[in-house]
């Protein structure tokens, strides 16, 4: 028997990550957001110019810090719209305390 020896790896955090992200992200219901119904969240006036953010969203198995655009929020939520590596774009609603306003030039953590 020979042995196994491992020279490095040849999965990357961002592969992990295209793995675990591929389901939908979890966004918070309409009463969490602070809409009377559903159909209310549709009628949250949007910004008027998006946001640069970095923001905690969860999935499925994992939460993860995005760089987002928040694109409407009330007193309690932020309605956030993402890509991620696979190019295919995300809106879903996070807590407001979970997002954090992006400086002018700050790089990507």
């Amino acid at each position: 028997m020979g042995q196994n020896k491992r020279y490095g790896s040849d999965v990357t955090d961002l592969a992990i990550l295209d793995v675990t992200l591929r389901p939908e992200p979890i966004s918070l219901t309409h009463q969490e957001v602070g809409a009377p119904s559903a159909a209310e969240l549709f009628r949250v006036d949007p910004a008027p110019e998006p946001v640069e953010v970095d923001a905690w969203v969860r999935f499925p198995e994992t939460a993860v810090e995005v760089r987002a655009r928040a694109i409407a929020w009330t007193t309690r939520a932020v309605l956030l719209e993402f890509e991620l590596r696979d190019g295919r774009r995300r809106r879903t609603w996070v807590w407001a305390g979970a997002v954090r306003r992006v400086q002018p030039g700050e790089p990507r953590r």
